[in-house]
């Protein structure tokens, strides 16, 4: 249902599943393939997911009206009512559908396959709880600590760890590992961080009298 300002989804008994508010006028709007629904303002193309997720695929010149989309292909009509087909990226919603979807082996392919890299993409991932997804993307050191420390993957974590070097780093892997009962790490880490008060702690509940003394 599409109102001036307003694209609301509903589902066949008319119930509302989501809506979506534009500062900008609502001009028009088709479904695509997927079940993604493709709309239009006055300067730009977006989508809409069923759950409420929604962004802009592309920029307008001018308005334009849309009758149909398929795959990367948008067809519509130009404010004279001359056809026009103009392309689209449909990458970054058809990601989204398939972790709605928990299509993850097709979420994989993208991840290795697509220019889907930034900010955006991984904030998403980390909003939506799939932060072991987001780490696919991540070459930052520090944000791949985080992302790992969040997904539980102590391994991944020690490796950026050991990249950054930085103290607050290994006492928060320390205190990740040792939720986690990999007494090796959370010795390394105490290790790195000279601290011995927690170290000879460690060697006590765990029965390493040897290293005690």
């Amino acid at each position: 249902l599409l109102a001036k300002h307003t694209v609301n989804i509903c589902n066949r008994r008319l119930e509302s599943l989501c809506s979506i508010h534009e500062n900008t006028r609502v001009k028009s709007g088709a479904w695509d393939d997927s079940g993604v629904f493709i709309y239009t303002t006055s300067n730009h193309i977006k989508y809409a997911i069923n759950n409420g997720d929604h962004g802009i695929i592309r920029t307008l010149d001018l308005p334009i009206y849309v009758t149909r989309v398929k795959g990367n292909q948008v067809y519509c009509l130009d404010r004279e009512c001359r056809p026009r087909i103009l392309r689209i990226d449909p990458t970054e919603y058809k990601f989204k559908l398939a972790l709605i979807n928990r299509k993850y082996e097709e979420v994989l392919h993208m991840v290795r396959t697509a220019n889907l890299v930034g900010q955006s993409i991984i904030a998403y991932l980390q909003q939506k709880g799939y932060p072991e997804v987001a780490l696919h993307f991540v070459k930052d050191e520090k944000t791949r600590f985080g992302l790992a420390l969040e997904c539980g993957n102590i391994e991944v974590a020690l490796e950026a760890a050991r990249s950054l070097d930085q103290k607050a780093c290994w006492e928060s892997l320390a205190q990740a590992a040792l939720m986690q009962g990999n007494h090796q790490v959370v010795e390394m880490c105490y290790q790195r961080t000279k601290n011995f008060e927690k170290l000879s702690f460690l060697y006590l509940i765990t029965g390493n009298l040897e290293k005690l003394r």
